[in-house]
């Protein structure tokens, strides 16, 4: 007997597909949607199948970060005992939900740039919803342009990278630099399959529902901080590259922020990778995720070069 009728199914599938991309969702409960521990399941296990040995590099740490209502952990990776370097911000995603800080992707990144690298395990949804995730990706935004020096790194060569509900933070983060003055715009940014209007009826609104929910809990998604789309001071942003997918439903929202940002005079980057979805596991840097974090490399080696003339 199956756990849902077909009729409970199709309702539920739109919010279910997704989740089903995510991993083998473990068996829910017979009745409503599955719980957010099902959810972390699926998401753990489809990144548990697609892990690569990490990178090595040359050094990690983990340190703490005030937020002003909590201490968030963050993860620093050293390509070098050198100073000066560029910095590199790597937000991940995770649906609003998962926690993640050793990142693949951080490892890698801090070897090809040749890069301090900052990876930020902020708080996540639905135990702490909107704005709580990107305050904390604010707050430690502002540590690493504060503590840039002290971290071997250049505060003038800090670069952002969000993947998927990162890509989102980043965009966020954008509005809350307007907002407090601080910190310096950032040297480059880059947006893999981003999903950046939460609004009724934008693409994947209905698909990716039950997360969405779980991290909004009523907040409007015509607040700017929720959907970055609606950002009216686009111009402001530093040269960006941003990374979709031909087949993931989000690629619409990559394709109207980099005509956005080119209408509004942003130097300004669009790749498309044929016959793929969404990049589900790019901060696992998995072999799906290699060309996606190629251009990421010689996106960020030629702003860092150009910074340097």
């Amino acid at each position: 007997m199956p756990l849902l009728s077909n009729s409970s199914r199709n309702r539920l599938l739109p919010v279910l597909l997704p989740i089903l991309l995510l991993g083998q969702l473990p068996a829910f409960a017979q009745q409503g949607h599955p719980t957010v521990e099902q959810v972390r399941a699926g998401m753990k296990a489809n990144l548990k199948r697609v892990a690569t040995p990490p990178a090595d590099v040359f050094r990690t740490e983990i340190r703490q970060v005030w937020t002003g209502a909590d201490s968030i952990p963050i993860q620093i990776y050293y390509p070098s005992a050198a100073r000066n370097l560029p910095i590199v911000y790597d937000v991940h995603g995770g649906a609003f939900i998962l926690l993640m800080l050793d990142l693949n992707s951080s490892r890698v990144l801090c070897n090809r740039t040749q890069s301090v690298v900052v990876s930020v395990d902020y708080r996540v949804a639905p135990e702490h919803p909107f704005p709580t995730s990107i305050n904390d990706c604010y707050a430690v935004w502002n540590w690493i342009w504060e503590n840039a020096e002290q971290i071997g790194g250049n505060r003038q060569k800090i670069s952002l990278v969000g993947g998927s509900a990162g890509g989102l933070f980043i965009g966020a983060l954008q509005v809350k630099r307007r907002q407090e003055g601080r910190p310096a715009r950032p040297l480059a940014m880059v947006f893999i399959n981003p999903g950046i209007d939460l609004r009724p009826g934008a693409p994947g609104e209905a698909q990716y529902r039950l997360v969405t929910d779980w991290y909004l809990k009523g907040a409007d998604p015509n607040n700017p901080l929720v959907s970055p789309i609606l950002n009216d001071k686009l111009g402001e942003y530093p040269p960006t590259l941003i990374i979709t997918s031909e087949k993931d439903v989000l690629k619409p929202h990559g394709t109207r922020l980099a005509e956005k940002l080119k209408g509004a005079g942003v130097p300004t980057q669009l790749i498309d990778l044929p016959g793929v979805d969404h990049l589900i596991e790019f901060g696992a840097a998995g072999p799906k995720d290699l060309p996606a974090i190629e251009a990421t490399v010689n996106f960020l080696n030629a702003a860092n070069a150009s910074e340097a003339k």
